[in-house]
């Protein structure tokens, strides 16, 4: 019945996807979608734990020693961004984007099992991995940073239809050329507030 409810929101999306319509497709029962998912809502809260629990199979259990490595940083980029932008996740993240301010908790399930699980994990790894120059504190932020470097508008424009898909070589070049920015900007030392930047002639 989830399938069929994927399936469905995929092909007419979620506000004109009737209950009797999952449950043809489906071939089951309304009282058994009920017993099961209680609404419409309780299919797609199901559907976005599916979704953000493949966060945990992104990332791995244990932090690994080269993943602030030029490779390790391009070669887990490619699995993030290819992830994000799947059919399914773009689909469910319209529906979300529709839907959150009359659903906020499903919203916030979303939130707080995908995109803040996967800083959380990745700052673990980046903490035990950064420069002796950088923060240890900053270790949330930088993964921040990172994750908004690898989507960069890939995914924004994807959800708007204005690119229906991209390409392997697209993505690839994508990540290649935002970890060289992000590692030459994390590798640099911390400039002092009066040299931070040149001073400009008065207008």
């Amino acid at each position: 019945m989830l399938d069929a409810a994927r399936e469905l929101f995929l092909e007419k999306g979620f506000e004109c996807t009737s209950l009797s319509d999952i449950v043809e497709r489906s071939k089951g029962s309304r009282s058994t979608l009920y017993d099961q998912f209680g609404s419409k809502d309780g299919l797609l809260r199901a559907l976005v734990e599916d979704i953000s629990s493949t966060v945990w199979e992104l990332l791995g259990d244990e932090p690994g020693p080269g993943t602030f490595c030029e490779t390790g940083l391009i070669e887990l980029g490619g699995r993030f961004v290819r992830a994000a932008l799947a059919p399914d996740n773009i689909a469910i993240y319209r529906i979300l984007v529709a839907e959150g301010h009359r659903v906020p908790e499903i919203a916030e399930l979303f939130f707080d099992t995908g995109p803040r699980t996967l800083e959380h994990r990745l700052a673990e790894r980046f903490r035990a991995a950064l420069p002796a120059h950088v923060e240890v504190g900053s270790a949330e932020a930088i993964a921040q940073i990172y994750l908004g470097a690898m989507l960069g508008d890939l995914h924004v424009r994807q959800v708007l239809g204005l690119v229906p898909h991209w390409s392997d070589e697209q993505i690839d070049s994508h990540v290649r050329t935002a970890v060289k920015i992000f590692l030459d900007g994390v590798g640099r030392p911390i400039t002092t507030p009066s040299s931070a930047c040149p001073h400009l002639p008065a207008g």
